[in-house]
């Protein structure tokens, strides 16, 4: 059998495969064997020889995103606006190049939530269609608008947002949402939509679920465990990604868990924030900040150099929140004209203690701030939030626990 048999490259197919019949979409041939995309998702090569097409299902070119009105979708009480701003959530596989791309369908959602729809009245939105990696702070701003005009007039919203920088949007909310008066949910997936094996439908119905309670903060909703039927939803300033593939990726650290979902019951936990009587929302954030990672190549150089155009730098250090003394007289040098340094740890867990060794108690002979166990992604979008507001009591607000970024108690011993 010729290549030139088949249509075109990015055709789906119906193939014949040693006895099996296979839905496939042709990638390309490669001497004696043609390399397909099964549905899955999935690459496979087979022998030229062993090949026999039965059927053209699809040629080439003729997918086009189809976009559905669920505006009205439901008929409950209870109003939830859902926005998508792109992601693995709200994204499909494309045939031709076999990467995973936004798409404008989102009739998926509609599998996800017909045993709910009379409890809810939803309405759906596409703000963005971007993946998260491409996210900046105007953003942040930009879909923070459109969150809080949602609530003006909404019970609750649901974010349909990419996994990789999840966190560091859902802090950004939680601090400029000052007060809220319902839920703010965000929702990604490590698979999209399209694979059999995606997890797009049961977090976005854990989301709808926690949504139709009384929540009054900024969350995050993923699975808590690598198989279906139990999802978590964890404070947005205590998220973070913790794998790169995982279903489970997302953990609450050392605090942080406020909700979880079994076999569809939704249990909240004590801590949980209730709904406020109005909504207080600022979008003003100063983004002269930034993360610096301190490790042993680290230099008085480098770390001015980084320094330079920020007020604010969230060093990354290590364990109990230690840099080596040759930044010292830098640190000391830059916070002298007017730059703050805020201390996180690289281990995550566990608290920032600058009392405890010498060389801490000279970082903070410097001037730098510890700032306890505050995530380092939460203290770059905090340090943006004050930046804003509270520019010269800098310090006194960075180590306010203003969203339950601080977590009270810190775990000793068990899992981490």
């Amino acid at each position: 059998m010729d290549g030139k048999e088949f249509a075109e490259f990015g055709s789906r197919l119906r193939i014949e495969h040693e006895g099996q019949t296979l839905d496939v979409t042709f990638i390309k041939r490669d001497g004696e064997e043609l390399v397909f995309k099964l549905t899955s998702g999935y690459n496979v090569r087979f022998s030229l020889k062993t090949v026999k097409i039965l059927e053209e299902l699809e040629k080439s070119g003729s997918f086009r995103n189809k976009s559905i009105d669920i505006a009205t979708l439901g008929t409950g009480s209870r109003r939830i606006s859902l926005l998508s701003t792109g992601g693995t959530i709200a994204s499909k596989v494309d045939y031709a190049t076999g990467a995973v791309k936004p798409t404008e369908d989102l009739s998926f959602i509609l599998d996800s939530i017909k045993d709910i729809q009379d409890r809810m009245t939803l309405s759906a939105k596409i703000i963005d269609s971007i993946l998260s990696e491409n996210m900046q702070p105007e953003n942040w701003i930009r879909n923070a608008r459109l969150v809080s005009k949602a609530l003006d007039h909404e019970d609750a919203v649901v974010l349909l947002h990419g996994t990789d920088t999840m966190s560091y949007t859902a802090s950004a909310l939680s601090f400029m949402f000052e007060k809220q008066k319902g839920p703010i949910i965000l929702t990604g997936s490590q698979r999209s939509s399209d694979r059999p094996s995606s997890d797009a439908f049961e977090n976005i119905e854990a989301s709808i679920r926690f949504s139709l309670e009384d929540i009054g903060e900024v969350g995050i909703c993923m699975h808590s465990s690598i198989s279906d039927g139990r999802s978590t939803l964890i404070r947005g300033v205590r998220a973070r990604k913790m794998h790169t593939t995982r279903r489970d990726a997302f953990r609450a650290i050392e605090s942080g868990n406020i909700g979880t979902i079994s076999d569809r019951k939704v249990s909240l936990s004590n801590d949980i924030k209730r709904p406020d009587e109005e909504n207080a929302f600022s979008d003003k954030l100063d983004t002269a900040a930034g993360i610096y990672y301190f490790n042993p190549l680290s230099s008085a150089e480098d770390l001015e150099a980084f320094s330079r155009g920020k007020k604010a730098i969230v060093i990354m250090a290590t364990g109990l929140g230690h840099v080596s003394e040759r930044l010292l007289p830098k640190i000391r040098e830059l916070t002298d004209e007017g730059k703050h340094f805020v201390i996180t740890s690289q281990c995550l867990y566990g608290r920032v203690d600058l009392e405890v060794y010498a060389s801490g108690r000279k970082l903070l002979a410097a001037g730098a701030t510890p700032l306890e166990n505050m995530l380092p992604e939460t203290a770059l979008a905090k340090s943006m939030y004050v930046l804003a507001h509270y520019p010269d009591e800098f310090g006194r607000w960075m180590t306010t626990n203003l969203r339950g970024e601080i977590a009270e108690r810190s775990l000793i011993g068990g899992e981490f």
